[in-house]
This record gives structure tokens, sequence and C-alpha cells, in this order.
């Protein structure tokens, strides 16, 4: 017959046993997606592997300059990445492209930033809208290289605002004076300094000077 001393102290073995592995399964998500919270701020601590950067051109089809180039289901899970696009007239922003993206985890679910949009090449980033418009949330446009064009867009956190394109970030693109490519890097920026320090990112181009209109997307 075993004791009942005996007894408890195996039934308090087997519970430290249990505690114990539940510790390591939460260690093993928290470095899997992160363990704090996904709102302001970024993802929470973990090295936040399983977390997919994906930039897209958004072809804003419910404008009237839609882009012709660019595959109407364009998204963050099947994203058209390059697109030719005629200048917009000085001092207009007629012919803007939206580049919109996404943070995605191993089961395809939106996360939250903070990103930022690096633009080079021709062109400029026109717009870097507020994420939640009189809320908590920020964005800054800044001419990073000070040549005179606003080249990097910072967002503290991707847009919450009730409307279409909520959970993902927004940036607007621009060219009136020269033709040429645009190329922008998007990537997870919790330093704020751009994304040529970050190894999560994904980028887009723009060809502009020249249109092409695909048909049978």
């Amino acid at each position: 017959m075993v004791h009942r001393r005996t007894r408890f102290s195996i039934l308090v073995a087997a519970l430290a046993l249990m505690v114990l592995g539940v510790t390591a399964l939460s260690s093993s998500l928290a470095l899997a997606y992160g363990d704090g919270d996904y709102g302001r701020g970024g993802y929470g601590g973990g090295d936040r592997r399983g977390i997919e950067a994906a930039s897209y051109i958004n072809p804003d089809t419910g404008a009237a300059t839609a882009n012709p180039d660019v595959d109407p289901r364009s998204s963050c899970y099947n994203p058209d990445q390059r697109d030719n696009q005629a200048l917009s007239p000085t001092g207009t922003t007629t012919n803007n492209v939206h580049n919109d993206a996404c943070f995605l985890d191993d089961s395809g679910n939106k996360r939250n930033g903070p990103a930022s949009f690096q633009s080079s090449g021709v062109g400029f980033i026109s717009a870097c809208p507020d994420p939640d418009g009189a809320g908590p949330e920020f964005s800054r446009l800044t001419d990073q290289n000070r040549d005179g064009r606003n080249d990097l867009c910072f967002q503290s956190a991707y847009q919450t605002k009730g409307v279409a394109g909520d959970f993902e970030f927004h940036a607007r693109l621009n060219n009136t004076t020269t033709n040429g490519t645009q190329y922008v890097v998007w990537c997870s920026d919790s330093d704020a300094n751009g994304c040529g320090d970050e190894s999560r990112k994904d980028d887009i181009t723009i060809d502009w000077g020249t249109t092409r209109s695909w048909s049978g997307w």
C-alpha cells in the first residue's frame, strides 16, 4: 500500500510537471507570434517569427482614374506589385497610386504595426494617412534625404476607422515631373527610421511615364 504522504508527493510532482509544460508551450507561442499587446507599440515580446510583410498596389477601382495596369484582385493575399502609370499633371494628384500593406501571421490573420513606407527613385509619397483619425495613433510624413520630396511615411499602427481598408496600412504615391521608376519598400519599423535596418519587409515598383492596360485578369 502506498503511504498517504507518498501519494501526496507524487501528486505535487505531477502538478509541477504540468505547470512546466504549460510554461514551455506559452514560451513557444510567444516566440512565434509575440506575447504582448497587438495594439499601439508593436507586436509585443518575442522575435515575431511567423509574421510576413505583404505590400501591394491598390487599383483604386472606385476612382475615375483607376490604375489600368493593376490586377483588380490585388490584395495582401494576391499582391500585384508592379504598375505602369502615367505622370500626374503638374500640381495635381490625378494619377496617384495607392500602396497598401499588411502583416500576416501563419494563419493569414492581419497583425498590427508600427511600420514605414520608404520611397526611392522618381516620384514621392503624396499622402500618409493617420491610422485612426483623432485617436491615439499617428502618422508622420518626412523628407528623409532632404531632396525636397517626401520619402518616408511612418505609421504607428494599422488603420482602424470603421471603414474599408481597416487592419491594413496605407500610403499614396505620385509623380508630376520625371519619367522613371519609383521603388517603395514597406517594413516593420519600431524605431521609425526607415527600412534600411529592417528584415521584415516587402516592396512595390511603379514605372512612371508609361501606361499599359491589361485585360482578362
